[in-house]
């Protein structure tokens, strides 16, 4: 294959299409406990993240819920992956080992999302309300909350972590209608998740009373074997959330006349976006770091 300009321009556009069909064929699991935010400023307020109202019958004026007492900043951070690739490989590759490595780029698109989101957890940073994400002190009007415990996993947990779940209410007292609906654990702790999950009967032939009450993800993520999660994910607003700023863009240096072309027969592709995650609502979120038995 020759490379002249118009050659080169033709394998970058047939490459972009390649790494855009790549990534959209594949879904990150991210998607699952965080919500997508599309922002067009450098940082975005989500205090309104405190604003759980309920309906009540309209007499008189509408009631404003006031939220001037939180304030909670995502701002965006700018990332990057390059690859360079000798001009030969393209000449005399038709494209199948640079097929791969885009194709490959698109998977650490969606990767660079899990880690953003999944990162979170462990972190355990500071949410809207100024408390940690998991915390003992979570106020809701003048009543305290806690989504935190230490308690392993096992299935008396995960109802006790149910229950407190579904207890949170807003601050009318009228409750949120938490539903627990995915349990997270690290690789350590997947047997455990899937008898209580995913097997109908128990080990005294029982049958098993948590089977089918939540979809279990085991996160390659996690770096504590003993911790566990259980998050509300059936809302339009999720746990946490990923502000995309700007998508993920395929992007090119090839041209014969660039600087790497030029002195060293190098062709570089890469990607860029600009985003970042943070911390949703903690009434859908529940932690252990399964500690005490």
């Amino acid at each position: 294959m020759k490379l002249d300009a118009q050659t080169i321009a033709e394998v970058s556009i047939q490459l972009s299409a390649l790494f855009n069909n790549a990534l959209e064929a594949k879904t990150g699991d991210y998607q699952k406990i965080a919500m997508e935010v599309k922002a067009n400023t450098i940082s975005v307020d989500y205090r309104w993240l405190a604003a759980l109202p309920s309906m009540r019958e309209w007499v008189g004026d509408r009631v404003l819920k006031q939220i001037e007492g939180y304030k909670y900043l995502i701002s965006k951070k700018n990332f990057e992956s390059t690859i360079t690739v000798d001009r030969d490989v393209i000449a005399y590759d038709s494209l199948g080992i640079v097929a791969v490595q885009i194709k490959n780029m698109a998977e650490l698109a969606l990767g660079h999302y899990d880690d953003l989101v999944f990162s979170l957890l462990e972190a355990n940073g500071v949410c809207y309300d100024g408390q940690n994400f998991f915390s003992d002190s979570h106020m809701i009007g003048t009543k305290k909350f806690t989504n935190i415990s230490n308690k392993a996993l096992s299935q008396a947990s995960f109802m006790q972590a149910r229950s407190e779940m579904r207890g949170v209410v807003n601050e009318e007292g009228k409750p949120l209608r938490i539903t627990p609906s995915l349990l997270v654990v690290p690789p350590e702790l997947e047997y455990v998740g899937i008898e209580i999950l995913n097997k109908q009967t128990l080990k005294n032939g029982e049958t098993n009373m948590t089977y089918g009450m939540g979809e279990l993800y085991v996160c390659p993520f996690l770096n504590d074997p003993k911790a566990w999660y259980l998050f509300d994910t059936t809302k339009t607003i999720k746990p946490f959330v990923l502000q995309k700023n700007k998508e993920v863009e395929f992007s090119a240096l090839d041209k014969p006349d660039s600087e790497a072309n030029f002195m060293r027969r190098e062709l570089r592709y890469g990607i860029d976006t600009e985003d970042n995650a943070g911390y949703g609502l903690w009434q859908q979120a529940f932690k252990s770091d399964g500690s005490s038995i």
